[in-house]
């Protein structure tokens, strides 16, 4: 055999990187490739009628179910679900911010863990003659809480 043959067997470290060159560029040009006519849709808000949620479940709720008639203009019900002791109806206003309302036969702490968790105690607030807890979270949100007899309201 001769000693000038062919590094097929055993490749040299140039070989190597050229290799890797090679794929590396293949794999970017897919890529880019696949950017270019990749269409990324705005997310968008799926709305909900939430009336007819409301009217079929005042009926069956134990408890005062919380809603308004009609919501803002620009204001979107994304989500309602009812059972005989929890109502949330979820809106996105026309800022974009989510408001999210929790009516359960649960403890404040129960329902405050689940959709209030780090917030913290800021004193209370009187809304149209009702007295509510107020709470803050680390993010800005506000959270008002109000307990009566077993119903707590988020």
């Amino acid at each position: 055999m001769s000693s000038t043959g062919s590094s097929r067997g055993n490749p040299s470290i140039g070989d190597i990187l050229r290799s890797v060159s090679v794929l590396g560029v293949l794999i970017l040009a897919v890529w880019g490739f696949g950017q270019l006519f990749t269409n990324t849709p705005d997310e968008t808000v799926k709305p909900i009628d939430y009336a007819a949620t409301v009217r079929s479940a005042r009926p069956a709720a134990e408890f005062e179910l919380l809603a308004p008639p009609t919501l803002p203009a620009g204001w979107v019900a994304t989500s309602a679900r009812f059972t005989p002791t929890s109502w949330h109806l979820g809106v996105v206003t026309d800022d974009q911010d989510y408001i999210g309302l929790e009516q359960a036969k649960l403890g404040a702490k129960k329902l405050i863990d689940d959709f209030a968790n780090d917030s913290k105690s800021a004193g209370t607030v009187t809304i149209d003659g009702d007295t509510w807890d107020l709470r803050k979270g680390p993010d800005g949100d506000v959270t008002y809480v109000r307990t009566e007899a077993g119903l707590t309201t988020l």
